[in-house]
C-alpha cells in the first residue's frame, strides 16, 4: 500500500497511519479485496473512499458500486457476495440513501 505502484491518494493515506490503524486498515483492504472482482478498479473507488471518515471498507466498497456514479457496466462486487453483502448491509444502506425517511425498500 505504501510502495511505488499504489495510488499517490492510497500512499499518503497510509503514510498517516500509526500501528493499530495501520493493522486496522490492512485488515479492512484485504476484506474488500475479498469481495471486490477488480483489484484496479478497488483502488480507483478507494479515491473517494479515503477521502471519509469509514468505519466499514467493505460497505463503502459495497455503498460505491450500488450508487456506481462512474456507470460501470459490471458490478465490483464478486456475484457470489452480492446475497451476503445485500444481508448485512440493506438496512444501513437505505438509512444513507434516504437518511430523513429512514430508507426506503429497494
Amino acid at each position: 500500500m505504501t510502495g511505488p505502484h499504489a495510488p499517490n491518494y492510497v500512499r499518503r493515506y497510509c503514510e498517516d497511519l500509526n500501528g493499530q490503524k495501520w493493522e486496522w486498515f490492512y485488515a479492512q483492504m484485504k476484506n474488500a479485496m475479498e469481495v471486490a472482482v477488480d483489484t484496479d478498479r478497488l483502488m480507483y473507488v478507494l479515491k473517494w473512499i479515503l477521502k471519509t471518515d469509514f468505519d466499514d471498507l467493505v460497505y463503502e466498497v459495497y455503498f460505491q458500486d450500488y450508487m456506481n456514479p462512474e456507470m460501470f457496466p459490471d458490478s465490483l462486487i464478486k456475484e457470489e457476495w452480492q446475497d451476503v453483502l445485500y444481508g448485512r448491509y440493506k438496512e444501513r444502506l437505505m438509512a444513507d440513501i434516504c437518511p430523513s425517511e429512514g430508507g426506503y425498500a429497494l
